[in-house]
């Protein structure tokens, strides 16, 4: 028995009981599996509600009245949409600019299109006052050192298409100027252009928008405010509420927004997190359980091995070998999947929840891996070790009793 290699009989152990090797590998590989995959949708809410908090940039959006709910979609999920404020929109909020306690106001207009060269599904096309522009100008990833000009666009992280790449909606070509960092919202499916190119391409698809745009491109989906320091977005939507709602106008203060957003996620994040922890207990309790029914019933086994020479550390050594290899093919079948898992189903999983969604860099997914796979193992061998602490402490005649 000293010459035997505890790695290869554990080995030998595991192949001659096919089904309990494969059930304690399958628990060990679920565990490993939500384990990452829970770390892994569970930081990337909270990346996204960040990205969100920190880069919405306005503490106020003007809306039709009605589109407040209609607004929270498309900046979450980037939903293709074209709707309009009335006429007097802007003018009416210039009037009472001063009042209000306003620094700077941007104008955006969405249009819907149905297809287009650069993606498999309709995206939503966003008309920006780009010198005034407070809101894209911070997901920039490459540098623009002009102003944005006719026909050209900048491409949301999704859309394909790199600086100086033609794209083409309703048949008119268009030129990538520059591609945003990815948000984890909307804007990530979104392209942006100026005013005067998004009225061109509305009166080529007025089929779709159902009104024609200004000349100028003047004509308004959302107007976006940022305050002068020591005014509040509640207070300053409430008044704006106040004035102009019986003008079609809808103030939605951002901050409220965010707040929202940040509810619903604590509850996802808090379901993911419970559920990974239930799973770990029930995890521990099932291995440990398995182990232990499965060493009684070795009785014989491991006291054959004792009346030909093996010591009791050889038994807890093969034992906990045995336990090792299980865990580690566990998790590592486990994080494959994971990744997989992540790979192909975050998408989905960010469409469903209509919630930011940012999957953290690769540098922090192969953290995530190494940490699942090591605590995964550790709650093997854990979940095992008193009975393998049990075979090092059992008397041979103890070992052999029932033989």
């Amino acid at each position: 028995m000293h010459n035997l290699s505890t790695w290869s009989f554990a080995k030998k152990n595991l192949s001659r009981r096919p089904y309990r090797t494969f059930f304690l590998i399958l628990a060990i590989m679920l565990l490993s599996f939500f384990l990452f995959t829970g770390s892994v949708f569970s930081l990337s809410l909270s990346r996204g509600a960040a990205s969100m908090s920190n880069r919405l940039g306005a503490d106020v959006m003007i809306v039709p009245e009605g589109y407040d709910p209609h607004v929270d979609s498309i900046l979450l999920s980037g939903k293709p949409s074209t709707f309009y404020l009335p006429d007097t929109a802007m003018q009416e909020i210039l009037a009472i600019q001063e009042d209000i306690g306003i620094e700077s106001i941007s104008a955006q207009t969405f249009l819907a299109t149905l297809r287009a060269s650069c993606c498999a599904y309709p995206v939503q096309l966003v008309g920006i006052d780009y010198e005034s522009d407070f809101i894209i100008g911070a997901w920039i990833k490459n540098n623009i050192y002009h102003e944005l000009r006719d026909g050209e666009v900048i491409a949301g992280y999704h859309v394909s298409g790199q600086p100086g790449d033609t794209i083409q909606f309703f048949n008119k070509s268009l030129t990538v100027a520059a591609r945003l960092e990815q948000t984890g919202m909307g804007f990530d499916a979104m392209i942006f252009m100026n005013r005067a190119t998004i009225a061109e391409l509305s009166r080529e698809a007025e089929r779709i928008s159902g009104r024609p745009m200004r000349n100028d491109g003047s004509l308004t989906s959302v107007i976006m405010l940022k305050l002068k320091p020591g005014h509040d977005s509640v207070e300053a939507a409430a008044e704006i509420n106040r004035r102009l709602n019986t003008k079609g106008i809808y103030a939605l203060f951002s901050k409220k927004f965010v707040n929202d957003i940040g509810s619903s996620l604590r509850t996802v994040s808090l379901i993911i997190k419970s559920s990974v922890i239930v799973l770990w207990v029930m995890s521990v309790l099932i291995v440990g359980l398995i182990f232990s029914l499965t060493l009684m019933e070795r009785r014989n086994e491991f006291g054959i091995l004792r009346s030909i020479g093996a010591s009791r550390r050889k038994l807890a050594a093969l034992s906990l070998a045995e336990v090792l290899m299980i865990s580690v093919y566990g998790a590592v079948m486990g994080v494959i999947l994971g990744n997989a898992a992540v790979a192909v189903g975050s998408p989905y999983v960010a469409e469903a929840l209509h919630l930011p969604f940012l999957l953290p860099s690769l540098s922090v997914i192969l953290g995530l891996t190494l940490s699942a796979v090591v605590l995964s193992v550790l709650t093997g061998v854990f979940s095992a070790g008193v009975s393998v602490l049990r075979v090092s402490r059992a008397d041979i005649h103890t070992v052999m009793k029932g033989a």
